[in-house]
């Protein structure tokens, strides 16, 4: 595999991401390490979908004071190994892509989000502090207390790696004696480091709508209106499951970690290099 600025630039170009800076860290005699900064401009909402692909793909991800997203491979000797990064990242970002199509085409006819994740991400750190410890369920001990119409997407969501708080099926059927809640899900923003964004692109790929928990803490996806309420679950649950195996290797990693480590430490420490301070 080849590699140039100008095939990187173009790849992502053509994949709709718009890009202030790269370097391959494939020149000889040169201490730079792969990174790209993407422009928070390329789209509404671009920043959630390029921490996902950065974190599946084993990149590090990280907002800067602009906004802007850059994402960078720790420093090695080897130049095999920053190929086969690129060709992970590559390959991340041209699924992502794909699943994001709906999401991309409402975007250009200006239906835009009206929460973004990156803008409210230091602030909404800050709220997770504060929030108390919440130990992982099994499914079986709250099941019975799910709308039965949607007992089978619960499970399978927490079963993708998308740990639930509560929910609402949106089913009169699950509700006869009074008008049920617009259909929604709230997902435990505590289920593994980092996973807020990673939230946010399920909720864009499957064509619901993501903001915060009315607590400040979790995330609140909700069904698009007027979309049909069978057909939009069972999508949800189609996409979680393709977005688990994306973000497979992501997730065994942060899990496996001692808790208590920090995202970044436990990536250096995973590939075995340090990071070039920047």
């Amino acid at each position: 595999m080849t590699l140039s600025i100008n095939k990187i630039t173009n790849f992502l170009r053509n994949n709709g991401f718009d890009i202030l800076a790269v370097a391959t860290g494939l020149i000889e005699e040169s201490a730079e390490q792969p990174m790209i900064i993407f422009d928070h401009r390329s789209y509404p909402g671009v920043e959630a979908h390029v921490v996902t692909a950065a974190n599946s793909a084993l990149w590090i991800p990280k907002l800067d004071d602009n906004g802007d997203v850059i994402v960078s491979y720790p420093s090695s000797t080897d130049n095999e190994e920053y190929l086969l990064a690129w060709e992970r990242l590559f390959g991340v970002l041209g699924k992502l892509t794909g699943l994001l199509h709906t999401y991309r085409t409402r975007v250009l006819a200006g239906r835009f989000p009206s929460i973004i994740w990156a803008h409210h991400e230091i602030e909404w750190y800050r709220e997770l502090r504060r929030a108390p410890y919440h130990e992982k369920q099994n499914t079986s001990n709250f099941i019975d207390y799910v709308d039965p119409s949607i007992r089978d997407h619960i499970t399978a969501l927490n079963d993708y790696g998308f740990d639930t708080i509560e929910s609402c099926s949106g089913l009169l059927q699950d509700h006869p004696d009074r008008t049920p809640y617009r259909p929604y899900v709230m997902l435990d923003e505590r289920a593994y480091p980092s996973c807020i964004p990673h939230f946010f692109t399920l909720a864009d790929i499957a064509d619901w709508i993501p903001s915060y928990a009315p607590h400040n803490f979790d995330v609140y996806i909700r069904i698009q209106r007027h979309h049909p309420i069978v057909e939009s679950w069972n999508r949800l649950i189609r996409l979680a499951r393709i977005l688990d195996s994306i973000l497979k290797p992501y997730r065994q990693l942060v899990r496996s970690a001692p808790s208590g480590i920090d995202e970044l430490d436990i990536l250096r420490d995973s590939l075995g290099a340090s990071l070039v301070n920047r």
